[in-house]
């Protein structure tokens, strides 16, 4: 079973934000995306969406372990033809 918590660190660090920056992205309070981080709490769905879509990643991405990272030029490119 994935860590949720663990996943978001990586993740977050991955993409070279701080918590504070994710917290002030998601609306969260920075305690709160510490203590996710740190497996104290879980986040809510809602929550879990606003990070994902923060990081500019998806649900699948997220859940995916073996996902293989493409360059964020890449994924904005990507993310940008959703909405055409």
């Amino acid at each position: 079973m994935i860590d949720v918590g663990k996943r978001i660190k990586e993740l977050r660090e991955q993409a070279g934000i701080s918590g504070r920056m994710l917290a002030k992205e998601t609306d969260l309070d920075p305690s709160q995306i510490s203590k996710i981080e740190k497996g104290v709490s879980k986040p809510s769905l809602d929550a879990l969406e606003r990070i994902c879509k923060a990081l500019n990643i998806t649900f699948a991405e997220f859940f995916s372990p073996d996902s293989t990272e493409l360059p964020s030029d890449l994924r904005q490119l990507l993310e940008t033809t959703k909405f055409l």
